[in-house]
């Protein structure tokens, strides 16, 4: 079991070096596979919990949100122009992926949860997916990509309100209402007093 294993690490390893493949129609993006699966599992996390859900719960939304794309180390990324002639086959990936592997049942039980959107935990998850994608096009939209604005703002309107969290609808407001920078301006600069703001500012 053990080559099993290394076998789906190295897979896993090899979404770090897989850009999501809307680069070719947003020409600048900064996410792979593996970052966004990365961050699909902390939004998991921080929805879960503000929608009242158990620390382990938590973690079981956020264990979605590791492995929820780990197909696509073996069929790709199709981004919606590739979706509308192929379809990836994630069924018999996913199947070819866990074989051989004593906890498969633990894997695809996770997988299958995501993908059914029953438990209150995959909700969270599947919200965390949507999320993450809101974010990757408004912080491109920040960096002046008129493109990704496009599509931030159409998600925004189709998405947002399909969400199927009250939390996840929150925190893409605060979002919209917010820029990149917000998290580090506020605590460092408003508040370093070894900063001096009125040079900082243009005003000496």
């Amino acid at each position: 079991m053990i080559k099993r294993i290394l076998y789906l690490i190295q897979q896993a390893g090899t979404m770090m070096l897989t850009p999501r493949s809307h680069v070719r129609n947003l020409g600048t993006a900064f996410d792979t596979l593996a970052s966004h699966s990365h961050h699909v599992s902390v939004l998991a996390y921080m929805i879960s919990r503000m929608e009242g859900l158990s620390h382990a719960e938590a973690l079981e939304a956020m264990a979605m949100g590791v492995f929820h794309d780990l197909a696509e180390a073996r069929v790709g990324d199709l981004d919606f122009i590739h979706k509308h002639y192929n379809k990836a086959d994630e069924i018999r990936a996913v199947k070819d992926q866990f074989a051989g592997i004593d906890f498969a049942k633990d894997l695809h039980g996770l997988i299958d949860q995501f993908e059914s959107v029953k438990t209150k935990a995959s909700k969270c998850a599947r919200d965390a997916d949507s999320l993450a994608q809101l974010y990757m096009e408004w912080v491109l939209m920040w960096q002046g990509n008129k493109l990704a604005e496009k599509w931030y703002k159409s998600d925004f309107k189709d998405r947002v309100p399909n969400f199927k969290t009250k939390s996840a609808q929150k925190l893409a407001l605060a979002m919209k209402n917010s820029n990149p920078h917000e998290w580090w301006w506020s605590q460092f600069i408003k508040n370093d007093q070894a900063i001096d703001l009125e040079k900082l500012l243009g005003k000496k």
